[in-house]
């Protein structure tokens, strides 16, 4: 009864705040006679993935009344298909942390990507459908993920005592009972290595925005990462793992002009 209950709490948090933004759009469609063809277009966007989260930059060009090519920047997180968060339950304020994990995971990635309309938008509204495909340059970028780890020490006076030590994931001397938790991120900033590849990409583009001018779109696809010589996340994966593929979810603004 209290998951239904926060299930009706969470549907009527959305429902509200989606009436409260059809309230305060106040775009206007436009009109037939104004249905002009821009050269330019810009957007910002927000990432969700499944196996992480990301930034979007975009800045493109109309070829025809049916392509645009863009110039697409991302940078995205990248997890692992293994990991798991642990919670010691031994110690007092213990952190949560993944255990067999190595490193973080980033990508920085530039591309030429290419949107195809299918399904031009009808001159009262609706919805406008475009495929879009292309790729570029992936930078892997892999920051050591640190833990606390806990040992057991003999004082010089007899006595058992602990010390917490600050160490990389080291399956031959660790057991996950001795991991009091994750170490602060910034801990191994000056210990990345970054990892060159390539990056494919492809999906389809909904773009829902009343005003010519302006872009509303939501994108769903399909993305590959490969790195030929490797990037390691988990260490239980093997290390050097070379494709990542992942769905993602991209939601983009952005605004249409000419430049002549």
């Amino acid at each position: 009864m209290q998951k239904a209950g926060k299930i009706l709490l969470i549907l009527s948090i959305v429902f509200s705040a989606w009436h409260a933004y059809a309230q305060f759009d106040t775009e206007v469609y436009d009109s037939l006679d104004n249905k002009i063809l821009y050269n330019r277009q810009k957007s910002y966007g927000v990432i969700a993935h499944n196996l992480g989260l990301g930034v979007q930059f975009r800045t493109g060009k109309r070829l025809s009344i049916f392509k645009t090519r863009m110039l697409e920047f991302e940078f995205v997180t990248m997890k692992s298909y293994k990991q798991i968060k642990m919670l010691n339950p031994y110690p007092s304020n213990a952190r949560r942390f993944v255990y067999g994990k190595l490193n973080e995971g980033f990508f920085l990635r530039a591309n030429m990507v290419w949107k195809k309309l299918l399904n031009r938008k009808p001159y009262w509204g609706g919805v406008e459908v475009r495929w879009i495909y292309g790729g570029g340059v992936s930078l892997g970028i892999a920051k050591p993920y640190y833990l606390y780890v806990v040992y057991s020490v003999t004082t010089p006076d007899g006595y058992e005592d602990y010390q917490i030590l600050t160490e990389q994931y080291d399956k031959n001397q660790q057991s996950w009972d001795m991991i009091y938790g994750r170490a602060p991120f910034t801990r191994g900033l000056n210990e990345i290595t970054v990892h060159p590849g390539i990056h494919l990409k492809t999906g389809l583009n909904f773009e829902f925005g009343k005003n010519m001018t302006r872009i509303k779109a939501l994108e769903i696809g399909g993305a590959l990462d490969i790195i030929p010589f490797g990037m390691t996340i988990m260490a239980e994966s093997g290390e050097n793992q070379m494709v990542f593929p992942t769905l993602f979810l991209n939601f983009s603004l952005g605004k249409r002009y000419n430049k002549y």
